[in-house]
């Protein structure tokens, strides 16, 4: 027994470094070794380059499992990866169509690059379009506040574009008559000014502006304006008379 003991303790930190060194190697050689892992919820997205077209509804279903195999070092990584399928869309050709998913469509967010895509399931998805209308609608200035005192507008406010072009489904165009800027404060200005206002659009919905921001145009005058211009014709017939 005093044997063994001895056998055991005599150069024990060399015979613990050994092991300690012999773990790090298996553990080297497991984390290199190929594993497959699904990785569930995995969002569907899509990238629609067809300008005459617009997604109808999320894609059906939303999500999909995808399946990777790879070192177990590197899949661990996945879920810091945020994997994602982007299907992309250059021609849209019907209104209901059904895409085969592909494992190239797969993102990865960071270096991945001894991980593979293996396969996604279910493995089609089905993507509903609706056709796109534009049409041109005026342009409303909507204001806040007064003019200071001793100031008057010179001109009804204008608006440049004095209309915009509006993009969407039909069912969303055909609702739109008008649409109108956000406030324009009057109470702060000295004089005639061009201000590059924005289209309100918290009414709108599915919808794209072509501009999304117009000019206002408000042209003012003063009191002291006001006078010599009235002043001026008076001037002048009492220099015909004479």
């Amino acid at each position: 027994m005093r044997f063994l003991w001895d056998l055991l303790t005599r150069n024990w930190t060399i015979k613990l470094t050994a092991l300690l060194l012999a773990v790090l190697l298996w553990t080297i050689v497991k984390s290199d070794e190929p594993t497959r892992v699904p990785v569930a919820d995995v969002p569907i997205e899509v990238a629609l380059r067809d300008p005459g077209w617009m997604l109808a509804s999320e894609p059906t279903p939303p999500t999909a499992t995808v399946i990777f195999s790879g070192p177990i070092g590197e899949v661990v990584r996945l879920a810091v990866a945020r994997p994602r399928v982007v299907v992309p869309v250059d021609e849209v050709t019907d209104s209901v169509e059904v895409r085969q998913l592909r494992t190239g469509w797969v993102q990865l967010d960071g270096d991945l690059s001894r991980t593979r895509i293996e396969d996604i399931r279910p493995g089609t998805v089905l993507l509903t379009f609706e056709r796109l209308t534009t049409r041109l609608v005026p342009v409303t200035v909507r204001t806040q506040g007064e003019l200071p005192p001793g100031l008057d507008l010179a001109a009804p406010i204008r608006v440049e574009p004095p209309a915009v072009r509006v993009s969407g489904p039909r069912h969303a165009i055909e609702a739109i008559d008008s649409v109108v800027t956000t406030p324009v404060e009057l109470g702060g200005l000295r004089g005639s000014v061009v201000i590059g206002v924005a289209i309100d659009t918290t009414t709108l919905r599915e919808v794209i502006l072509s501009p999304a921001e117009v000019d206002v145009i408000v042209q003012v005058t003063t009191a002291a304006q006001d006078t010599a211009l009235l002043g001026r014709p008076a001037e002048r017939a009492r220099s015909g008379t004479d």
